[in-house]
C-alpha cells in the first residue's frame, strides 16, 4: 500500500514527530511504501494567492480563488509545489495526517496544505447549491 504522511509540526524530535517516525517505521516494516511530506522542513507556503496560478488566470483582474483553483486544477497550471503534493496524494491508498493540536485545531500550514492542494476541499469553493449574491444584489 502506498501512504502519505503528512507531517506539521516545527520541531522534529517533538512528541509529534515520534508518532510519525514510529508509523514510517511500522508500515515500511509491514512492506508498505511510505512518503513523507514534512511541511516545516519543505518551508511550506501556507497562503493562497495568485502566485498558485502559474498559467492564464480566468480574471486577471479580479482573484476570485475558487474559480482560480478550479482552473489552474483543470489546465495544470498549478505551482509546482502543489502539483508535487497533488501527485503524492493521487498515488496514496492512505494518508496520515501528524500535527500538534493548537488552538482547537490543526497548524496553520497544514490548513494552508489542504487549502492549496485540495481545491475541491478548500473553504474558498461555495457549495454547487450556494447562490453567489453580491452586496449590489442584497435587499434590506
Amino acid at each position: 500500500m502506498n501512504i502519505l504522511a503528512v507531517f506539521a509540526h516545527p520541531e522534529r524530535r517533538s512528541f509529534c514527530g515520534a508518532l510519525k517516525d514510529t508509523a514510517v517505521r511500522t508500515l515500511t516494516d509491514l512492506g508498505h511504501e511510505v512518503t513523507v511530506s514534512d511541511l516545516y522542513a519543505m518551508k511550506w507556503i501556507a497562503e493562497l494567492d495568485s502566485q498558485d496560478f502559474t498559467g492564464e488566470r480566468v480574471d486577471a483582474d479580479y482573484l476570485d480563488l475558487s474559480r482560480e483553483q478550479e482552473h489552474a486544477f483543470a489546465t495544470r497550471t498549478q505551482a509546482f509545489d502543489i502539483e508535487q503534493e497533488q501527485r503524492k496524494v493521487a498515488e496514496a491508498d492512505l494518508i496520515l495526517f501528524h500535527f500538534p493540536v493548537w488552538w482547537f485545531s490543526m497548524p496553520a500550514i497544514l490548513k494552508g496544505w489542504v487549502d492549496r492542494v485540495s481545491p475541491e476541499a478548500s473553504p474558498t469553493r461555495p457549495a454547487a447549491s450556494t447562490a453567489r449574491v453580491t452586496f449590489s444584489e442584497r435587499r434590506r
